[in-house]
């Protein structure tokens, strides 16, 4: 039996683990699958005492993605309880090399300042590539939910959605203005894929588990297409990569404090710039040793 006190029931056998970064549980007999397992080896220790308390043995580990914050735990767990690690394709080839992860956000070797554990976890290896789809074993499904990253996934069971990081709540959609996305126009889609959808529950990994999520998809598109907004503005006339960078962060008031956070907001309005180009809607060119945009028409 699950105690409420530490494991919070969400259906017959669906629970959940509050935190910084939400971990489900799914229970089956003696066992479980837990997904995904925090941001380092103390959060996972948290997880296999929690679980262990209840009476039940990690069997299975899954990773919707490979940040940091959802993957840092997977190598203590996995040497207490020797899990099964479960991940998405392309994913799991970072959370095989997580020294990827730096290198994505600075575009080259990334200097030990991107070493840190919010970046980079340790690499754990993946004994299973999954694919969309439904696992008869297992008696759940996997939804791909790309955008965030590269192949996110979710999770379903019990009427149960498990949406990764693919919506965030309204409170750190305010905090942070410019949600991180590596591909903004996939997360579009993915947003309007979880409004069309019906579950009894919905459970974001950086939010309590809600009944309905209508209102934080819509706080999250709001949130895309105002920053979408602010640089079709401001390349009315030409502007350079740097500068409107900047000038996005200013508008904004965001201010940022660490080089890693620098580098994670302009690799997200990098993606916006992506999407823009690719849709007609910006032009780039190079001047002066600079890569320049401006609105066309």
């Amino acid at each position: 039996m699950c105690p409420e006190r530490k494991l919070v029931k969400i259906s017959r056998n669906v629970y959940y683990i509050p935190g910084r970064t939400v971990v489900g549980v799914i229970v089956r007999d003696d066992w479980c699958m837990i997904v995904d397992t925090g941001i380092d080896e103390d959060y996972g220790r948290r997880i296999a005492n929690i679980v262990g308390e209840a009476g039940l043995k990690i069997r299975y580990i899954f990773n919707t993605h490979s940040h940091a914050d959802h993957i840092g735990g997977n190598t203590m767990i996995i040497k207490k309880t020797g899990a099964m690690l479960l991940a998405p394709q392309i994913e799991s080839s970072l959370i095989e090399n997580p020294v990827l992860e730096p290198i994505l956000l600075y575009g080259s070797h990334p200097h030990r300042k991107l070493h840190s554990k919010f970046v980079m976890a340790h690499p754990s290896r993946v004994d299973k590539t999954l694919t969309e789809g439904f696992d008869r074993e297992l008696n759940l499904g996997y939804v791909q939910l790309p955008g965030h990253s590269f192949n996110m996934f979710g999770l379903t069971v019990e009427d149960v959605f498990f949406t990764a990081d693919s919506v965030f709540p309204e409170n750190l959609v305010s905090k942070f203005k410019i949600i991180y996305h590596f591909n903004v126009r996939e997360s579009v889609k993915t947003l309007e894929k979880i409004k069309n959808s019906s579950y009894s529950i919905y459970v974001p990994s950086h939010s309590e588990p809600v009944s309905s999520i209508s209102s934080m998809v819509e706080s999250n598109l709001k949130s895309i297409y105002s920053v979408r907004k602010i640089i079709e503005e401001i390349s009315e006339k030409a502007i350079s990569l740097e500068d409107l960078i900047s000038t996005v962060l200013s508008e904004l008031g965001v201010i940022v404090e660490t080089s890693y956070m620098y580098f994670l907001y302009s690799s997200a309005l990098k993606s916006y710039i992506s999407w823009l180009v690719d849709e007609g809607f910006l032009k780039e060119y190079l001047e002066d040793g600079k890569v320049m945009y401006v609105r066309v028409g």
